[in-house]
């Protein structure tokens, strides 16, 4: 099954206060109209494919720019007159078996996106999506989020969108790491193109010196005020490194590879991290 988008409207469901799904109901070129619901995690892998083209077009300069910003208006205009009817009780009796229950970027084309869509009923679908729709469909997620009193969700998920964690880790006694792994899928690897090692020296309440760090996927190398947000933000995402909310840190980030599309093994991460840890005792905090 494979959709073409003509036209797209979104809503939330929500249990409380509590985040159920995002809505997206899909018209497509011949208005047939297709409803899915995509949980935090799923919404989040489609934002970071999206994110990852819009990313590319806004590298885009001079007549390239101002002809993608025309052609992306003429789009957006003709989505906006074709936006299909979402109505409260479709999202009250959400059908469980449209409910995504994974996704992957199975093209990454010249001028446009195809997304899987893994549905709880077992079957795979197919949606094209065109690079011209992208910064619409984008805004109409956030918007339906924000709409529903959640903007701190809308937040925390536009937080984790350009950069992929792989390991966590805490820095033992005698050079031994305590560390957790993300297992990513491919199709996410090679979104980004380096690996960046990120190290935060601090002092626990009992005045000891400690050291964690990460191994992220970037698309930019250490130097970049890029890569410094990203280390900002890496705390509010980990659960090994939310402790250091608040904690004064010296963070140390080193590009591990950039641009080679080799992808690094666990001991190349872990030891580039531990190496890392020992640059920077010999540096003064």
């Amino acid at each position: 099954m494979a959709l073409n988008i003509k036209s797209v409207n979104t809503g939330v469901i929500r249990q409380g206060n509590a985040f159920v799904a995002l809505a997206l109901k899909i018209k497509e070129q011949k208005n047939k109209e297709s409803l899915f619901f995509f949980p935090a995690l799923v919404l989040r892998d489609l934002l970071i494919a999206l994110e990852s083209r819009l990313a590319a077009l806004h590298q885009l300069q001079g007549d390239e720019l101002q002809k993608y910003e025309k052609a992306r208006e003429k789009a957006g205009k003709k989505m906006l007159e074709n936006v299909p009817a979402l109505v409260e009780e479709e999202l009250r009796h959400a059908d469980v078996n449209f409910r995504v229950d994974a996704l992957e970027l199975s093209k990454n084309g010249k001028d446009e996106l195809t997304v899987t869509l893994k549905l709880h009923r077992g079957e795979n679908v197919e949606l094209t999506i065109n690079e011209l729709q992208i910064d619409l469909l984008v805004k109409a997620i956030i918007h339906s989020i924000n709409n529903a009193g959640m903007k701190e969700l809308a937040l925390r998920i536009s937080s984790l969108l350009d950069f992929l964690p792989l390991y966590d880790a805490d820095c033992q006694e005698k050079g031994s790491l305590e560390y957790d792994f993300y297992d990513q899928a491919q199709w996410k690897h090679d979104l980004f193109s380096h690996y960046l090692a990120v190290l935060y020296r601090f002092t626990d309440k009992e005045g000891k010196e400690c050291f964690s760090g990460s191994i992220v996927k970037t698309r930019t190398p250490s130097g970049s005020k890029e890569a410094q947000a990203i280390s900002r933000r890496l705390i509010d995402f980990s659960p090994r490194l939310k402790k250091l909310a608040g904690t004064p840190c010296q963070v140390y980030v080193r590009t591990l590879a950039a641009n080679n599309g080799q992808q690094l093994t666990q001991e190349q991460c872990l030891r580039a991290l531990y190496h890392l840890r020992v640059q920077s005792v010999k540096t003064p905090a």
